[in-house]
């Protein structure tokens, strides 16, 4: 596994085995194997995480980098029965357990966890298919937003999901759509699969603040900026914008499909691809709109690259 600062430069590698979620600044991440252990970018253990080896995936890191959120079920209990609990903890120190979170009928995933703002954003997902038997869709059907302190539910909303394709061959498909949250679980951007609309909503009061064009795959640290694709006659393209003011900080051609935020600044590391899949990059967009390339189809590019 390559390590690279943001700049694009490469500054070393550890081993790929069972590496998984790195922290929001790249200085450690967790490896499952036996146990979840927590490494620093040079590979040194810095202690176990206290959590069922196969709970981590649904979770993400905390604003302050130091500890994760994740999701764990009781025994013989799968993920869609809607007994999930939020849990959190540190590298060696004892998991605390936060809440009850999730709906029967979706698996739930931590979207976005604050310690800054003492909330997690719990999403509960499905992949239902449309029109029935054809192509499946990565939708969400619920969104919990949890007080870290009491495990109280500050916020929640169903999503309308009508026939979700399955045995039904006849029924009207609900209005889906596919969240992401900002870093500081302030925000939440509910973009349209099928409508290329997103409204950006905040959290805990559920207010909508703005409605834009395109599929929000992510926000920079601060939420004030998205990483979104847009399409427009079958052509599409991945912009950065600054959502309050619609304005478009940067453009480069592709779909956006993933998008991380750099602590600290409006950075963006933002995954694209053609429209046919037959090109994959990673490009990172600066607070200022410049850009630099840093993977180009699978190759790492050297930091001089545009």
């Amino acid at each position: 596994m390559l390590e690279m600062d943001w700049s694009g430069k490469v500054l070393g590698s550890v081993s790929a085995q069972g590496f998984s979620t790195p922290s929001p600044d790249g200085s450690r991440y967790l490896r499952s194997i036996d146990r979840i252990t927590v490494e620093d970018w040079r590979g040194h253990t810095l202690g176990a995480l206290d959590a069922d080896a196969s709970s981590y995936g649904l979770g993400t890191w905390a604003d302050d980098g130091q500890h994760f959120c994740g999701i764990a079920f009781p025994a013989n209990r799968g993920p869609d029965t809607g007994t999930g609990s939020l849990w959190i903890a540190a590298p060696g120190e004892k998991r605390r357990t936060v809440g009850p979170v999730g709906k029967p009928g979706s698996d739930p995933a931590v979207a976005a966890c604050s310690i800054k703002n003492n909330r997690a954003i719990v999403a509960g997902g499905l992949e239902p298919h449309w029109p029935p038997g054809a192509t499946r869709y990565l939708i969400t059907g619920d969104v919990q937003v949890v007080n870290l302190s009491t495990g109280a539910i500050e916020y929640e909303h169903q999503y309308p999901l009508g026939n979700l394709g399955g045995q039904l061959e006849t029924g009207t498909r609900g209005d889906w759509i596919l969240l992401a949250a900002s870093p500081d679980g302030r925000y939440l951007a509910e973009s349209g699969v099928f409508n290329g609309k997103t409204t950006i909503r905040e959290v805990p009061t559920g207010k909508p603040l703005a409605t834009l064009l395109g599929s929000v795959r992510g926000f920079s640290w601060d939420g004030s900026r998205v990483a979104a694709s847009v399409g427009s006659g079958g052509t599409f393209e991945t912009n950065v914008i600054s959502w309050i003011d619609q304005r478009v900080i940067w453009r480069g051609p592709g779909v956006a499909q993933s998008a991380v935020a750099r602590p600290d600044s409006s950075d963006l590391l933002i995954g694209r691809a053609a429209a046919a899949g037959d090109w994959y990059d990673l490009v990172i967009v600066r607070g200022d709109g410049t850009s630099t390339v840093a993977v180009q189809n699978g190759m790492i590019r050297s930091p001089q690259g545009g």
